[in-house]
């Protein structure tokens, strides 16, 4: 499998790293490329970019390299640059391609387990809290909330993937994050994850450093103050929707689901602690999409008609 690159849209990555991408795909030629062979070529060609102390990433240990191993790889430089070191970003991006494109068409790898769940659920065991398995319906399908698209936080069908980011996409009423296009959030997978891997890690390390009683958990009542203090760019967009304050619970799953929220709330019932991981993701989409490069320079659901339809 040689690294097909026919039709392939350029990662918004700096010029070094294109050439870099290239050069991989010329020493391939027409050879296979196993994962060993993948990350024999991204040591020869990507690591040199990176600053010193970052290139033990691609020092992969012990078992045989796999396309697992790979992804792990790119997670970890994702989550290292949290969000914001350009190099890291790149590298986690060329991964990434170098994964998916020795395939045609496009391999497509599930993000390793969330991360978001494990501390969620650390810590909720420990505060003797439910976990719970929340989930909804939606167009006649019974999905788990926690099956997470790998682009955003909306529960993903059978092949991972959200509604609003399959390749038969659906129109509904737009949640947040339902305006970016597939090539979108595919270039935005990085930064999301680095992201995330910041919020999660130093809230859940805030917990323990508070002998477990920072209000970490999405509270019942004060939510609005909440999200101001732990999810500023979701307070943000909230504060586009007119809502009172005892129903600000209501306008933030429409926020995050459309026209499904009201669903998601009789998921959840009083337990609104079970929306914290699904916050913490919406919260890293958002902060990661507002930081973006200068590509698709609106928010999500500019230039939207109010009747659902794409403003020409």
């Amino acid at each position: 499998m040689p690294l097909y690159l026919d039709d392939f849209e350029p990662p918004d990555v700096p010029d070094d790293y294109l050439r870099a991408l290239l050069r991989i795909a010329a020493s391939a030629r027409d050879q296979p490329i196993n994962p060993a062979t993948a990350v024999n070529l991204l040591r020869s060609f990507v690591m040199p970019l990176l600053a010193p102390e970052h290139q033990p990433f691609f020092m992969l240990s012990g078992a045989q390299p796999s396309w697992e191993r790979l992804y792990l790889l790119y997670a970890n430089l994702a989550g290292a640059s949290e969000g914001r070191d350009p190099d890291l970003l790149a590298a986690a991006t060329l991964v990434d391609r170098v994964i998916r494109h020795t395939t045609s068409p496009p391999r497509e790898m599930s993000f390793p387990q969330h991360l978001e769940l494990a501390s969620f659920e650390r810590v909720v065991t420990y505060l003797g809290l439910p976990a719970g398995h929340p989930t909804v319906q939606i167009g006649g399908h019974v999905l788990r909330l926690y099956d997470f698209c790998r682009y955003c936080w909306l529960p993903a069908g059978a092949k991972g993937v959200c509604r609003q980011h399959s390749t038969r996409r659906v129109e509904m009423a737009t949640p947040l994050c339902g305006a970016a296009t597939l090539k979108q959030v595919q270039r935005l997978a990085p930064r999301f994850a680095g992201e995330l891997t910041r919020l999660v890690s130093a809230q859940e390390w805030e917990f323990h450093e508070s002998n477990f009683s920072s209000p970490i958990l999405l509270p019942p009542s004060g939510l609005r103050d909440w999200l101001k203090e732990r999810r500023p760019a979701l307070a943000a967009q909230l504060g586009q929707v007119p809502s009172s304050p005892a129903r600000t619970l209501e306008a933030l799953l429409q926020l995050l689901y459309g026209s499904t929220g009201v669903h998601v709330l009789e998921a959840v019932a009083g337990s609104v602690h079970l929306l914290t991981p699904i916050t913490a993701r919406a919260e890293a989409w958002y902060t990661a999409w507002q930081a973006r490069p200068g590509w698709g320079g609106q928010r999500p659901g500019a230039g939207r008609r109010t009747d659902g339809a794409s403003a020409p």
